[in-house]
């Protein structure tokens, strides 16, 4: 009986996530975190203020100037004001220098990975963030459609029972899906909120600000070879060379204190007209510390222990990224292969499940049960093929982090604003 055909059209028209005038893309939203996020300001900051280190870290000490005067002398007979003037300036031993500048420039290098790891990190979330964006707008969608679906089942049960043909319970399951979905819509709101305030968070906006709906995710790509992320990650990922360059400056602390063990030069001239002889009055000299002593000790076995720890945080970093990267890859693996099962197969099932429930119940001797039945299962495998692009996006983004910019394949500048991962 048409009457009771419940077509299709009403879910198909949320099958696919289509593009709306002002929606925000993955990659705008990226460029606005990274204008906006005032965590790059603060350790760009700081690696300016390590850079400006290096310049003064090779420098020598200030000289010292002393001038003393014995002002009874003046207008003395015989002589003037009696005088004495000394410079002085420390010279470290040879190699000093060389290496506080080499230390302090694998610092510098260190904080301006740091920016580029957190730049990279800021990235990811931002696109982990947006999968978010896009699965409850689509959860929202798919809600409200499913909401028309029932009020119309609803409607064909109610016309049905008024008929005598179907029993009030048809009615009543109706009104209990109704309810179901109205709920759902509730927490769906209330997490889109959630998400919303976390998107404004990451641009230093009031977590009220409005977001433009998403433009949609794109297809499932091919993943790279895991060999090849895994290179790319122990190359190039920012983290993990900042960690490097921390030991590179540890290295260069233990050599350090070593020069510290030996002796540093101060070398002096001076005129004294205290002196009576002339030829006594202007002398040059040396003073030469004795390295010895429980400091020295003490500053070699820090610089050892430091170095130590700062290779210990490089090989746990180093493990934990490959962990995470196998992870992520696994994950996003996974994500893949369901869009495509989904796609490919549940979904048509599920359409031809629902067209065959709603045909048994419009003949007659079909069960409104399994009408209802049916229809979660369609909307239920959209959401969890939307659910599985959302994961499949946010590890693509994981892995791009931890290797560096791998997947989308640009470069992020520690000092550039404008370069996008």
């Amino acid at each position: 009986m048409a009457a009771y055909k419940v077509t299709l059209a009403i879910l198909l028209t949320c099958a696919a996530a289509t593009a709306q005038a002002g929606a925000l893309s993955a990659g705008q939203l990226v460029e606005r975190v990274l204008a906006r996020n005032p965590g790059i300001d603060t350790l760009r900051a700081a690696a300016d203020a390590a850079k400006a280190r290096v310049e003064s870290a090779g420098a020598l000490d200030d000289p010292v100037v002393s001038y003393a005067a014995a002002p009874n002398t003046a207008g003395g007979p015989n002589q003037g004001l009696n005088q004495n003037i000394q410079i002085s300036q420390k010279i470290p031993w040879p190699g000093t220098l060389n290496l506080s500048t080499r230390m302090a420039s694998a610092d510098a290098e260190s904080a301006r990975r740091l920016v580029a790891d957190l730049r990279l990190k800021l990235a990811a979330r931002a696109r982990a963030e947006y999968a978010q964006w896009y699965y409850v707008h689509r959860a929202l969608a798919i809600n409200a459609e499913t909401e028309k679906l029932v009020a119309h089942l609803q409607d064909v049960a109610t016309a049905a029972y008024a008929s005598g043909q179907s029993p009030q319970q048809d009615v009543l399951q109706a009104q209990v899906e109704s309810t179901r979905l109205r709920n759902q819509h509730f927490e769906l709101g209330r997490r889109q909120r959630t998400v919303q305030a976390d998107i404004d968070a990451m641009q230093n906006l009031e977590p009220t600000m409005p977001v433009p709906v998403p433009d949609g995710l794109p297809k499932a790509m091919a993943l790279p070879a895991y060999a090849t992320l895994r290179e790319a990650a122990l190359a190039h990922n920012p983290g993990l060379q900042s960690l490097a360059s921390r030991v590179t400056a540890s290295e260069d602390r233990v050599d350090l204190a070593h020069k510290h063990d030996y002796p540093q030069f101060n070398v002096m001239a001076g005129y004294n007209s205290f002196l009576d002889m002339p030829d006594k009055r202007f002398a040059l000299g040396v003073a030469v510390n004795l390295p010895f002593g429980a400091n020295h000790r003490g500053e070699l076995g820090e610089a050892h222990a430091r170095l130590q720890e700062s290779e210990a945080r490089l090989a746990d970093a180093r493990s934990r990224l490959l962990g995470d990267v196998e992870q992520a890859y696994a994950t996003a693996g996974q994500a893949r292969e369901t869009i495509g099962l989904y796609e490919q197969k549940l979904l048509p099932l599920a359409k031809l499940n629902l067209q065959a429930a709603e045909a048994d119940y419009g003949s007659g001797p079909g069960d409104f049960l399994q009408v209802i039945t049916a229809e979660r299962q369609y909307p239920s495998a959209e959401l969890e093929l939307a659910r599985a692009r959302a994961d499949f996006f946010t590890q693509l983004a994981a892995l791009d982090y931890r290797t560096g910019g791998a997947i989308w394949r640009s470069p992020v500048s520690a000092t550039s604003r404008e370069t996008t991962p």
